[in-house]
């Protein structure tokens, strides 16, 4: 059975100024582009038509780079997001392991996405603080980077964090005034890791965070419902271990996913095993699932001041109040972040990068690769040129840098002459762009997810949200890159403003092309898989600032629609 949209704002993603009155789907494809009495000759019998009453038809929306399964599993955590003070959270904990079964009553109670920047008391709960909840049950609350968290007393005796254990490299525990005692606060990915072991449950987590007692599948369908509500019909699972491979590959068998998921097993966390335990979904959708290549971390989060940087943070001590950017106006305070250093600092040596790069360059195998600071930047930049040196053929890989929150201009312009993709979360902007203006100072504050620099040097550039960090909100994300607008109100960098047909671009035709699928996405073209979402108003004809106003009525995968209000 086929049906016929019309009457609508058909937004191709192929040119801006083309707007066919009809589109026809047939048997999961695009049949016709064009006019609508063409349209209407080509339908048969039980065939339908659809008047979109004045409302956009787009592509479906493509998420760049995201933690889909991750973001299901914080669905079982207490979400913390909406907290203002420390007592807030403590009492919020309180209630959710009031409410417990005697059966799970000694398992670990996590909360997910607090933000200091926030809270009361601009800064990150203790150990004691979480010890008001319980000093039996271990307590765990992860910040919404995922990139830091703080453990009750409990939780540091479970996980053998003792004065006695020296911080991982790329990653360091929190000391109490005698320099000693661990104070609960826990930094980036290695140290996390030492959670994840002391109050991992079997069967659960994410190479992201600590283990959860959660269905792999049920996290899944969580997931699935917030994505498609938001009009994303191809999904990432961006730092996936194998555990996570494995309950994706068994929900794709199962035929349970209602949208594509490109998964990028971590290669620090057993990656290249993924392949190799499955190889029926290297570069071929099984069920909906594929594995895309490989993901690399290589620093921390700007906000945490973790990301690893070529100069030095603005002193926290020197600073009572928000640095302002030149030229623009706007108040607002922000938390300030314990750094472990000047700079922030690498997540690996330049020989382990270049050893993980060889491995996917001579499997063919795309590597996404996180980098935060502009020295991370460097160090991939760096790492992919001497590859090309090599091979100058591997460009077509398309290599991505993730985040490319700090990456400087010259750097943008090697970035482009490397053929490289710039995957930037613009939409940091609003929920920390008043934090970066401190930690930052206003010059590299104002820059930060430079955007328009990157697509004015020719650089291929898609928005991403990361979620679980942020919502996966696509209109959000849109707003955030053409307004630039803190959480605060603040104008972050008006001149990295871009369109808002570039930042539909971005997670259309642009992200189809990020994972090697612009002949099949992206686009409204006959041929095409109709991978489709509307919208209550054409964004094209949208004042700006109503941007994230707009609603997703319908999102539609492979001609079938998944979610309608």
């Amino acid at each position: 059975m086929a049906t016929l949209f019309h009457h609508g704002s058909i937004l191709t993603m192929t040119d801006q100024d083309e707007r066919p009155e009809s589109v026809l789907v047939r048997d999961g494809l695009i049949e016709h582009v064009g006019p609508l009495a063409e349209g209407r000759a080509l339908l048969r019998e039980g065939d339908k038509e659809v008047d979109l009453d004045g409302a956009a038809l787009l592509p479906g929306f493509i998420d760049p780079h995201g933690h889909l399964l991750t973001h299901g599993m914080m669905a079982a955590c207490v979400d913390l997001a909406e907290v203002r003070s420390i007592d807030e959270m403590v009492d919020a904990l309180q209630v959710e392991l009031a409410r417990r079964p005697d059966a799970d009553a000694d398992r670990a109670l996590i909360g997910v996405r607090y933000d200091p920047a926030l809270l009361a008391e601009h800064r990150h709960p203790t150990r004691h603080d979480l010890d008001r909840v319980s000093t039996a049950v271990p307590v765990f609350v992860l910040h919404r980077s995922v990139h830091m968290g703080v453990g009750s007393t409990e939780t540091l005796r479970r996980s053998d964090i003792t004065a006695e254990l020296p911080d991982p490299e790329g990653g360091r525990f929190g000391r109490e005034a005698d320099g000693r005692t661990p104070d609960g606060y826990i930094e980036e990915l290695p140290a996390l890791a030492a959670v994840g072991r002391g109050l991992a449950v079997e069967g659960g987590g994410t190479a992201l965070i600590p283990g959860l007692a959660i269905d792999p599948a049920e996290a899944l369908r969580l997931a699935q419902q917030d994505y498609l509500r938001h009009g994303i019909t191809t999904a990432q699972e961006g730092a996936a271990d194998p555990k996570a491979v494995d309950a994706l590959a068994a929900a794709a068998q199962a035929g349970a996913l209602d949208l594509d998921v490109v998964a990028y097993p971590l290669m620090s966390h057993g990656g290249a095993g993924c392949f190799a335990d499955h190889p029926e979904l290297a570069g071929t959708y099984r069920g909906g699932l594929r594995l895309g290549g490989y993901k690399i971390i290589l620093d921390g989060s700007p906000q945490a001041r973790s990301a690893w940087m070529s100069s030095p943070y603005e002193p926290l001590e020197e600073r009572t109040a928000p640095a302002e950017a030149p030229a623009e106006d706007g108040t607002g305070a922000a938390a300030e972040e314990p750094g472990s250093c000047a700079c922030g600092y690498p997540a690996l040596r330049d020989e382990e990068l270049a050893g993980y790069v060889d491995l996917a360059v001579e499997q063919g195998r795309q590597l996404i690769v996180h980098c935060n600071g502009d020295a991370a930047a460097e160090q991939w930049i760096r790492a992919w040129e001497q590859v090309l040196e090599r091979d100058p053929a591997a460009s077509r890989m398309r290599p991505v840098m993730i985040h490319a929150q700090t990456v400087r201009p010259d750097q943008i312009l090697r970035m482009a002459r490397a053929d490289m993709i710039a995957s930037i979360f613009a939409v940091h902007v609003y929920f920390w762009g008043d934090v970066h203006l401190r930690n930052l100072g206003p010059v590299r504050g104002r820059r930060i997810s430079p955007t328009r620099t990157a697509l004015d040097a020719g650089l291929r550039v898609t928005l991403h949200q990361d979620s679980p960090v942020t919502p996966p909100d696509m209109m959000l994300t849109i707003w955030a890159a053409v307004n630039r607008i803190s959480r605060e109100g603040r104008p972050i960098g008006l001149e990295q403003r871009i369109s808002t047909w570039e930042a539909l671009r971005a997670v259309t035709a642009d992200a189809a092309h990020q994972y090697g699928e612009e002949d099949s996405k992206g686009r409204i073209r006959p041929g095409m898989r109709a991978d489709l979402v509307v919208l209550d108003r054409d964004p094209l004809v949208t004042a700006p600032e109503q941007l994230r106003d707009i609603r997703v009525l319908r999102t539609i995968k492979d001609g079938r629609t998944v979610h309608c209000v």
